[in-house]
């Protein structure tokens, strides 16, 4: 993973309906913002929405993935998004971590009619914005990574997808990328997929029953493409004490699953890494 640098943060918030603003680590604000010239910001070309799982614990090599694929991601014009959720034990609840959007390309008319008063702060946070975006954005992941609890006995995924997609689908732009970060092995009221410490041969279209019947099918909007990161990993947590290896029978249910359950919401599968992602999020 890229070395984190701090640097001076100008503080930067949106409006977001659905899910708590957690505000810990701050996003830059925008060079237009700094002049006073929100006007000049459209809806974002694309948003990027990290949705990470707090109760799992990745490795290095699942940490540096994630965190090469967002820093790739992150460009002109577009937003990002990065929540944290687990099992909503004391503490441990669904919430922003950061939220921003990256400096839009200039045109040369806009530059032009600027007052010199102002060129000269637009240009230096405009050259500054985008380096300090990513440093903040990996930041955010960094810290869901570092405060992950491995003693929480529970995985409510389906919940915490069905609340994020609500929230996901009133966020305006013009396409939606989401990435989830987790093992997704769901283990909570709803349902659950370990049996005896092991995960069970699902299936898929009983699953997808229970979550109907409990209220729990999410529903992302228009024009959103959701990518999965580290389906099947195993950990210290539950079920890595008497297997380390998910047979690709099992994993193959598991990912059935959640491309029935994503597509059911609306959403467009780019890729369900089993447990690691080898495209690019478009």
């Amino acid at each position: 993973m890229n070395k984190i640098v701090f640097i001076g943060l100008y503080v930067f918030a949106l409006v977001f309906p659905v899910l708590a603003q957690a505000g810990k680590i701050p996003f830059p604000i925008t060079s237009y913002e700094a002049i006073g010239k929100n006007s000049e910001l459209k809806v974002p070309e694309a948003a990027l929405f990290i949705v990470a799982d707090e109760s799992v614990g990745f490795d290095k090599n699942m940490i540096m993935r994630a965190n090469e694929m967002m820093v790739e991601w992150l460009d002109s014009g577009r937003a990002i998004e990065v929540i944290r959720f687990s099992s909503g034990v004391k503490g441990r609840y669904t919430e922003v971590v950061t939220s921003g959007r990256l400096d839009p390309e200039a045109s040369e008319d806009f530059v032009n009619d600027l007052k010199r008063s102002e060129l000269g702060k637009f240009q230096k946070l405009h050259r500054q914005q985008l380096r300090m975006a990513k440093v903040q954005a990996q930041k955010a992941l960094l810290s869901i990574i570092q405060s992950s609890n491995k003693s929480v006995p529970y995985s409510d995924i389906v919940s915490n997808m069905m609340h994020v997609s609500l929230h996901i689908k009133n966020v305006k732009a013009k396409r939606k990328v989401v990435l989830v970060i987790s093992d997704m092995f769901e283990n909570s009221s709803v349902t659950t997929f370990y049996s005896k410490g092991h995960v069970k041969n699902i299936n898929p279209m009983r699953e997808m029953k229970k979550v109907a019947e409990a209220g729990m099918q999410a529903d992302f909007g228009e024009n959103v493409t959701v990518y999965v990161l580290g389906l099947g990993y195993f950990w210290s947590g539950e079920g890595s004490g008497k297997e380390k290896y998910l047979d690709p029978k099992r994993a193959s249910k598991v990912s059935d699953f959640w491309k029935q359950y994503f597509e059911a919401g609306h959403a467009q599968i780019g890729e369900i890494g089993m447990p690691l992602m080898y495209g690019s999020m478009q």
